[in-house]
């Protein structure tokens, strides 16, 4: 089986089972923890010679020199794709490129205003280019794009696109420009096909797909997402492939090909195509990137739209796989698929619970969250035998069966066998470890036997015990926790503001762990929150970037980890007064933060689904 075909199938949830690609069984034994099969390689995908081709429909110049000759001839202004930055740490750039590619450089209507009306190029900047024009790293979040005139001067510049929404970005292009090329004319049937997607009719949706069509690539191309959308991923997968050779030489077979194998945009769920409000198409000029201008959406919208994302992702096993976060090797992915499965159960039962028994979702959504529960309660869904991410599906999966455990007794026994696994990978010190050991995993296995332990699947005694202590071992004197945990019989240094500033994340999630285990008091935990609150700025320089930024070691995968664990956090907090400003500070932050179409991200390789799932989450009091 070749690297493509494996990542593939991966991504449709074809083979996700670590029996069917890891060769572990589905047992739940706990001697199968000797992890000796563990690997830390990374497969990546290689495009096939078709989705090779992605973007190559844009007249690209080879470099912004060339470009800068040719817009001071024609007068056209220049645009400057920055798929990357010099120095950059951004993990995974190739991928992210790729979303773009087969993104908007992909759709026709978009590469003729781009051929027609600028001077286009695609380029890292070199480091005078960096310097002028201001594209640093962690100041420019790639991907993005720079706007100049036929003087090389600044006109606009635009980073951090982790939402696609073609007429979206059509309409950012078009703004630059006097006289935009018009749209391309597409037959009354394709257009109505189109608004039927774009309002979600999905179910509605007739194609003719006849073989002598002129759209025929658009509409095999359309079919599939639609069928991805109701959650028959293998069926989208084939149409895409037939799509990708109908008409060998269109920029929309590419993008077939490139959905096809998975690393799409819209098969990834960063590409999106519906309706959005008047107010949400000016972003890109009003706010950061493909980030909502305030006040577009409410809590009630962004629920409702949040969820229906949601439900448009969940494949035909009940799972979510867009998420391809790999540090602990192609191995783990297993494991991630499982974790963020259950994030998003756990959403969608909380949505579930403001839902009036007649609304038109509510059968879908209580569906979506029975086929996500069989898929986390089956251990054979798991490989265990990596040791890297596996803690995160142990213990998401069980605070998410804890609580289909209150509604349905069925998830017991299921439950009752993930708290054996999660205690057997304790170690001697007491605590837990992902990639490695720290207080933050050690704090979030504790909370998921505190949670599974209120519906009849409790830990030994003896096993909390140790883990708070190791908790607390790793607790400075000012509240603050350090990212990696300290070897037993080291003394921490005494605590610092420095230390806080760079613990603010995780801080209230520790110390709600020893909270609950009656191993600290409410003035500790207010602190952290309060603190966490006070430093959010340390977490908002990592939001959408792929790896850590600095050297607090804040990354954007902690952020919705964070803010999620700071709302249980509050959750907690006795004093009523205190309870609803700490509240309003949170609600008011994540209101603050959705994308275009009224979803949330992190980062690229933790996906929209796992941002948009924890952000819900935040939400919640």
């Amino acid at each position: 089986m070749n690297c493509r075909r494996i990542v593939s199938d991966l991504i449709f949830g074809l083979v996700v089972t670590s029996v069917g690609l890891f060769g572990c069984g589905t047992s739940n034994s706990i001697a199968q923890h000797d992890f000796k099969n563990n690997s830390m390689r990374k497969i990546r995908i290689e495009p096939g010679p078709q989705a090779a081709r992605i973007g190559s429909a844009v007249k690209w110049q080879p470099d912004l020199e060339a470009a800068l000759a040719e817009s001071k001839s024609t007068g056209k202004p220049i645009f400057w794709y920055v798929p990357t930055l010099r120095g950059s740490f951004m993990d995974r750039t190739d991928s992210i490129d790729r979303y773009m590619l087969a993104g908007p450089f992909s759709w026709p209507d978009i590469v003729t205003v781009l051929n027609e009306n600028f001077v286009p190029v695609k380029a890292t900047p070199k480091q005078k280019q960096q310097e002028k024009f201001e594209l640093q790293p962690y100041v420019f979040i790639e991907p993005g794009f720079v706007i100049l005139d036929s003087q090389g001067e600044l006109v606009r510049k635009v980073d951090r696109l982790t939402t696609l929404h073609p007429q979206w970005f059509r309409a950012l292009l078009t703004g630059f420009v006097d006289q935009p090329s018009p749209l391309a004319d597409k037959s009354s049937e394709l257009t109505q096909l189109w608004k039927q997607f774009s309002a979600g009719d999905y179910a509605n949706m007739k194609f003719s797909l006849a073989e002598n069509s002129s759209s025929r690539t658009e509409e095999l191309l359309l079919a599939g997402m639609v069928d991805f959308r109701l959650g028959k991923h293998a069926a989208a997968k084939a149409k895409w492939q037939t799509a990708s050779t109908t008409e060998p030489d269109s920029s929309l077979a590419w993008k077939a090909a490139a959905e096809a194998e998975g690393f799409g945009p819209f098969v990834r769920g960063f590409e999106v195509h519906g309706d959005l409000p008047a107010g949400a198409l000016s972003a890109g000029r009003d706010s950061a990137g493909s980030a909502s201008p305030a006040g577009v959406y409410d809590a009630p919208a962004l629920w409702q739209r949040s969820v229906e994302f949601l439900l448009g992702m969940q494949n035909e096993t009940g799972a979510w796989t867009d998420c391809d976060y790999d540090f602990g090797g192609t191995d783990s992915l297993p494991n991630v698929h499982v974790a963020v499965t259950s994030i998003a159960g756990m959403a969608l039962l909380e949505y579930q619970s403001q839902l009036p028994a007649d609304s038109p979702l509510a059968e879908q959504v209580g569906s979506a969250i029975t086929r996500a529960a069989d898929f986390v309660a089956n251990d054979g869904n798991l490989n265990l035998s990596d040791r890297d991410e596996l803690l995160w599906a142990y213990a998401y999966r069980i605070r998410f069966l804890s609580r289909m455990t209150q509604r349905d007794p069925k998830y017991l026994a299921s439950l009752q066998g993930a708290v054996k696994l999660l205690a057997a990978l304790q170690n001697e010190a007491g605590g837990w470890f992902h990639e490695y050991e720290n207080p933050f995993v050690t704090a979030s296995a504790l909370l998921a036997f505190f949670e599974a332990a209120t519906v009849g699947a409790p830990t030994s005694t003896e096993s909390i015990e140790k883990g708070l202590q190791s908790l607390r071992h790793d607790r400075f004197d000012n509240g603050a926790f350090p990212y990696s945990s300290v070897p037993r019989g080291r003394d921490l240094p005494a605590g610092t503001d420095g230390h806080v500033a760079q613990s603010a994340g995780r801080m209230p999630l520790c110390e709600l762990a020893l909270w609950t285990g009656k191993k600290s008091d409410d003035q500790a935990l207010a602190n952290a929150v309060q603190q966490s609150l006070d430093l959010n700025i340390h977490l908002m320089r990592a939001l959408k970037y792929d790896d850590h930024t600095s050297n607090m070691a804040y990354g954007g995968f902690f952020f919705w980890y964070d803010l999620q664990s700071r709302s249980e956090a509050i959750s907690k907090i006795i004093d009523k007064n205190l309870k609803a400003k700490f509240y309003q500070a949170q609600r008011e932050l994540v209101l603050s933060l959705p994308e275009i179409d009224g979803c949330f991200v992190d980062s690229h390789e933790l996906g929209r689904v796992y941002g948009t799932a924890m952000a819900l989450l935040s939400l919640t009091e």
